[in-house]
């Protein structure tokens, strides 16, 4: 190879162990990346000139392949019951409905020692004590251990590779037999833990509970002390960046650090220990969070690179702490947090130099800010195929606000720092708590002022190869490194915005379907009958229904809650907290007045409050859709008793789809679903397949060609299956989500878990 060609080694090698990568998360055995990998060794070896190159590139593959492979598939203790021990490394975070969900690592199963992190989530009942958890801790408990699975429903969350992102492998459900002690090892991660929750509380002491949390969040990242309307507010502006320890507030750390150093005049080589030593310390105080670290890494390899005076590429910097991230820990490349800062830094490498030339001040105010939008517009043109796969939203505002919000965070995180070394000195701390706590409190009225204005941000449709190939041509037409002219620029650069644009705008929907969500032993389903969509039910407050709404650009019409139970309707608080428009909610009569969580009573009444219209269903009541009729079958006006299990008065239907009907029955029980038995093609099973409801003879009265089914656990689905004779049964726990395509007179099956379904099967 010739020394152009070693020069340019780094940024293909970092593409294509990229590749490697995803490839390797998609192959379980080990064989063929080793044997790829050896294969590229060898060629390195033989060969000569640009096949040298090529072999290079091949042998980066293979490597991104072979760690792809062991960090996504690594070997799991079985399932089943446990006694746990670990020591808790992060905060605790509270759910709804008195779930509580902790990290731990340095776990042990059955006293054995075990090399990886646990997932571990316990319900409180209502009037129970909180057990006295705080980080740091070593706990030690009874609970049965789980593997967190991948995404199992259409643009779901992966909570498997999510936590894998994190260290953590398995998950454990429980905690009989409670002991709490203190860790008798050293535990970095759980030493930085303690210190971090110590200095959380020390700082919502002395600044209050919201500027105190302000500044927990922006020094050590603890969103969760922010409420989730002040979060919305910040994303809906695009400032939300702000709000998550990132290479932002890595920079202000090194620059506050840069000054001190200087003020003391520190030999150069002292500098980068130093920063190094600290770097470390901040990344395992913010709970080793990979943004930290990915900012921590590049900054240290630029001050590294100044202090050996060795000539510096952006993009060459770039690659190598893409790959450095990459082949250390592989399950990174997969996350949004992790592409979107690689995007940035990718659109400020290569974007950012040439709108600079275009520089047409001359003085140094107006040119500063120039230099500014810049920046912005860079970070945009980087993020902009991430933002709009995983977000489908632009903010309009954004563009104008990041400069003028960077520089007041600036000032605010700076600030916060300050404070936070003061704390030991209560005059001091006491003198700037007021200032801090005043910025604080204008940034937000400011942000929550702006938020509210209409088309403060444009909901997209989700981006597809046509939007990269857009995004690409807008990389080229502004990339710095690429000699072209400007007869040339122009028109691709209008080309880029075009393509990109209408790959964004909305798709007409003409189909009819049905998707039935896979959200464990809980019920949350679709319908999407041309342009009219129908949410019914809404799961666990786990963020899937509303996920998939927000992917699509789908504002319910109606939504259908077939009785107030938390796993039907607790969802109902993830589509406010994600900001989707709720105008009217159906509910079977007299649901309020039954045995259901005060939680759920008090979202709707709040939902009344807002303008949301609420308005109850019987026995005769029919709903016309774009395709059919939706005719409810049960419970009866007038036949309805309060204070009695949900259950017994769930909402049965019967949807008449292009000439299939599904009956769909809720959580309805057996003593009153013979009034809900009528024939139907399709029958949504009730109560999960509770062996209490769908009896042999209402089988026999509804008389269906397929059963679908929604639970947690494959037994479940095996005694359902047996329980219903020649029909055949698909559950979200074998096949994850179900989509029923209804064409006239027939519908067809597509389950999420293609490989699941045999050969042949999933249409009548």
């Amino acid at each position: 190879m010739t020394a152009r060609e070693r020069g340019w080694l780094l940024p293909p090698c970092a593409v294509a162990a990229c590749v490697g990568i995803f490839l390797g998360r998609e192959i379980a055995s080990l064989l063929w990346p080793l044997l790829a990998c050896l294969a590229g060794v060898i060629s390195v070896f033989l060969l000569r000139g640009r096949p040298r190159f090529a072999a290079c590139v091949a042998l980066f593959v293979s490597l991104g392949a072979l760690s792809g492979c062991l960090s996504f598939h690594p070997a799991l203790p079985p399932e089943g019951d446990y006694r746990v021990s670990g020591v808790i490394t992060d905060e605790i975070e509270s759910g709804k409905y008195g779930q509580r969900r902790i990290m731990l690592h340095h776990v042990s199963l059955d006293g054995r020692e075990w090399d990886g992190g646990a997932y571990w989530t316990f319900y409180l009942s209502e009037g129970e004590d909180e057990p006295p958890l705080e980080p740091g801790q070593l706990v030690s408990f009874r609970a049965s251990l789980y593997h967190p699975g991948g995404a199992v429903n259409p643009d779901g969350y992966n909570l498997r590779e999510e936590l894998l992102r994190r260290d953590i492998l398995v998950g454990v459900y429980g905690m009989d037999e409670l002991e709490i002690s203190e860790p008798a090892f050293f535990s970095l991660r759980g030493v930085a833990a303690r210190i971090r929750h110590r200095l959380i509380l020390r700082l919502r002491s002395v600044l209050g509970e919201d500027a105190g949390g302000y500044a927990a969040t922006l020094l050590l990242g603890a969103k969760r002390l922010i409420p989730s309307e002040d979060r919305a507010a910040f994303a809906r502006l695009g400032i939300a960046h702000i709000l998550s320890v990132s290479g932002f507030h890595v920079g202000i750390l090194v620059g506050m650090l840069g000054m001190v150093f200087r003020l003391f005049h520190l030999r150069q080589g002292l500098r980068l220990g130093l920063y190094a030593l600290i770097l470390t310390f901040y990344s395992a105080l913010c709970g080793f969070s990979q943004p930290v670290v990915r900012a921590s890494l590049l900054l240290l390899l630029s001050i590294g690179g100044k202090i050996l005076n060795r000539p510096r590429s952006g993009l060459h910097l770039l690659s190598a702490a893409f790959l450095i991230m990459a082949l250390f820990s592989p399950v990174q490349v997969t996350g949004v947090s992790f592409q979107l800062t690689f995007s940035a830094l990718l659109g400020l490498t290569l974007v950012l130099p040439y709108l600079r030339r275009l520089n047409p001040f001359h003085h140094q105010v107006p040119s500063r800010i120039f230099e500014g939008l810049c920046v912005t517009v860079s970070a945009q043109i980087g993020i902009l195929l991430p933002e709009a796969y995983y977000y489908q939203s632009f903010p309009v505002l954004g563009l104008l606000l990041n400069l003028p919000a960077s520089l007041l965070a600036t000032f605010l995180i700076s600030l916060s720092w300050i404070v936070l070394l003061s704390l030991p000195i209560p005059f001091l701390s006491g003198l700037l708590s007021p200032v801090l706590s005043a910025v604080c409190g204008f940034l937000v009225q400011a942000v929550h002022t702006l938020s509210d204005l209409p088309w403060v941000a444009i909901w997209t449709h989700a981006s597809t190869w046509l939007t990269a190939v857009g995004v690409g041509c807008l990389f080229l037409a502004l990339c710095a490194m690429l000699p072209l002219r400007g007869r040339i620029r122009l028109p691709l650069l209008a080309a880029g915005l075009t393509i990109t644009i209408v790959s964004l705008l909305p798709a007409p929907h003409s189909a009819t379907e049905y998707i039935q969500f896979s959200v464990g032993n809980a019920d949350a389903a679709v319908l999407w009958d041309q342009d009219q969509v129908l949410v019914m039910d809404t799961g666990n407050p786990d963020g899937i229904l509303s996920g998939f709404l927000r992917r699509h650009r789908l504002t319910p019409d109606a939504v259908i809650l077939t009785h107030l139970h938390t796993d039907h309707a607790g969802g109902l608080q993830s589509l406010v907290d994600d900001g989707i428009p709720i105008s009217l909610i159906y509910l079977p009569t007299g649901a309020e007045e039954q045995q259901v969580h005060p939680d759920l009573i008090a979202l709707l009444n709040s939902l009344r409050a807002a303008g949301t219209e609420i308005r109850f269903l019987s026995r005769g009541d029919v709903l016309p859709l774009p395709s059919g009729t939706l005719c409810v079958l049960w419970p009866v006006a007038g036949a309805v008793r309060p204070g009695q299990d949900a259950n017994h008065y769930s909402l049965a239907c019967r949807l008449n789809l292009r000439g299939v009907s599904l009956l769909h029955t809720g959580d309805l029980t057996g003593e009153y679903e013979s009034y809900a038995a009528e024939p139907a093609d399709i029958l949504k099973a009730a109560h999960h397949g509770s062996a209490a409801s769908t009896s042999e003879a209402f089988l026999q009265a509804v008389h269906p060609r397929l059963a679908i089914l929604s639970c947690n656990r494959l037994k479940r689905d095996q005694d359902f299956d047996a329980r219903t004779g020649d029909v055949p049964v698909y559950s979200t726990a074998r096949y994850g989500a179900l989509t029923l395509d209804f064409t006239p007179g027939q519908a067809t099956l597509r389950p999420y878990l293609h490989d699941a379904l045999p050969s042949g099967e999933g249409g009548f």
